[in-house]
């Protein structure tokens, strides 16, 4: 069977399964729902919080199979916890009002800014044409726009699509054939590096902002800009490097040496594209100004979204602005707010009605973890979050289905909810690593046709393990030691 076979059977399976889990996921979710409705109401748990675990186990179900829309999945939890008698409608709707939820608004918007303006694509070509054409060199290149993006368009998605046209160009100017270790090499670095970078910076991916508003619901701390830049960037820059040399060590290029194609191809392109025009100066003076204020929280105490979202508005004033309504309604994601804000919503239904808590406990005692040290339950966790990247598509539901019941564990091991629940947030983010259907990144890069099934966990299992003990290690000593919690 050919490369190119392999690839179409491939997708076809995939598409057979996700069929079939669409086709079972409304009636299983029914199934599950009422099952646990029906159950007997365990004695250390109220009515609300049976009732609450009821519409968890349906959602949950809706979640991992997307039998309808994930945002209409969101938008179920209000309807239904309302017309349960879980909870009123009032608060039902605080997810959707939630911080977090308008500051990825903020973010996408931003993003929507340095897009259209093209500036982020005139930092791409700019590092690309500084860092050289050998493939070892491109591929490092690729790395270091994927870190520099990660602060300028805060959207895993947008960042693949800059990146993507001008990768498939070299690989064409190169003239990889089918199963190229190059091709493979550099895709995957496109994707994998923009993913793990994304657990450093606080509006780089979804899970981050939904991480720090649960954080915030436990423990009463809201972590800052700066603070998950200080706690969580080191880390994944050292696993965005640990991820670049280990993807060229399994697949080394099958060249050696660069391609004057290449430069000549860049340059082109950034004399195409002229002097820096003044709408890309005017977005670039808007993000440096959000990031100053973003770094100067301790001192100017402004919140981390009003800053986010003055600086969205910015982007749209007459004579200064680059963008208008049309630009940004496109550019926003109203599935993944709808979804965020719907999570929340249910999150904050199981914490306050004590469904978490339960659960937490139950799945604590069930792993054998009573008496067990606080780094060995923070491993333990983060591993189990880990590999339940295999089930969920998208790291926005998942950080919403879990976090909630990482965050009652901790209170049932007596460990700092910060420093069980952040590790977790940001594995979420950043590390949805071992298959392609993970993240809407991989599989734009794996529709390419020149990647496998195979070749994500292939070097994605080996990234994920080191990740889960560098942050377990994170947490148990190194942010404790500068005063996290």
């Amino acid at each position: 069977m050919t490369a190119h076979a392999d690839v179409q059977h491939g997708e076809h399976s995939t598409r057979s399964i996700e069929s079939i889990l669409k086709a079972i996921g409304l009636p299983l979710a029914i199934v599950i729902a009422a099952a646990i409705w029906f159950a007997r109401t365990p004695d250390n748990l109220s009515i609300e919080g049976h009732k609450a675990l009821a519409l968890f186990g349906g959602v949950f179900i809706l979640y991992l199979t997307e039998a309808i829309p994930l945002a209409i999945a969101s938008l179920l939890v209000v309807p239904a916890a309302v017309l349960s008698g879980i909870t009123n409608v009032q608060t039902a709707l605080e997810g959707f009002a939630a911080s977090p939820v308008y500051l990825i608004v903020g973010a996408f918007i931003l993003a929507t800014g340095m897009v259209k303006t093209r500036l982020a694509e005139r930092i791409t070509y700019l590092i690309l044409a500084r860092i050289g054409t050998a493939p070892i060199r491109i591929t490092f290149g690729v790395m270091l726009v994927n870190i520099v993006l990660a602060f300028l368009v805060p959207s895993s998605t947008a960042r693949t699509a800059i990146l993507l046209p001008e990768c498939l160009s070299i690989l064409a100017i190169f003239g990889c054939g089918a199963r190229s270790p190059f091709a493979i090499n550099l895709l995957l670095t496109l994707t994998m590096t923009n993913a793990t970078i994304g657990a450093g910076v606080l509006t780089a991916t979804v899970p981050n902002p939904v991480t720090v508003a649960f954080v915030a619901k436990s423990s009463g701390h809201t972590i800052t800009y700066a603070e998950w830049l200080l706690f969580g960037f080191p880390p994944a820059l050292m696993m965005t490097l640990f991820a670049w040399w280990f993807i060229q060590r399994v697949f080394r290029p099958e060249f050696s040496e660069g391609l004057g194609k290449v430069d000549e191809t860049i340059q082109e392109n950034l004399a195409k594209m002229g002097r820096t025009t003044s709408a890309e100066w005017r977005a670039l003076a808007v993000f440096l100004m959000v990031t100053l204020l973003w770094a100067t929280q301790g001192v100017t105490k402004l919140d981390t979204t009003v800053v986010c979202l003055l600086g969205a508005c910015l982007l749209f004033l007459p004579r200064f602005g680059v963008i208008d309504w049309n630009d940004a309604s496109k550019g926003v994601s109203w599935q993944v707010l709808l979804v965020a804000g719907g999570g929340v919503s249910l999150g904050d239904i199981l914490m306050k009605t004590g469904a978490a808590n339960w659960l937490a406990s139950s799945i604590f005692h069930a792993l054998g973890l009573a008496g067990a040290s606080a780094l060995v339950v923070i491993v333990v966790v983060i591993f189990i979050v880990q590999f339940m990247h295999v089930i969920f598509v998208g790291t926005t539901a998942m950080a919403t289905a879990l976090l909630p019941i990482i965050l009652a564990m901790a209170g049932t091991a007596g460990v700092s909810p910060v420093a069980l629940a952040l590790p977790a947030g940001m594995i979420i983010g950043g590390y949805p690593l071992l298959m392609f259907y993970n993240t809407l990144p991989s599989i734009l890069v794996y529709g390419t046709g020149k990647l496998r099934v195979e070749d994500f966990p292939k070097v994605g299992i080996v990234i994920c393990i080191v990740a889960c003990l560098l942050y377990s290690i994170c947490a148990a000593t190194w942010w404790q030691w500068l005063g996290l919690f």
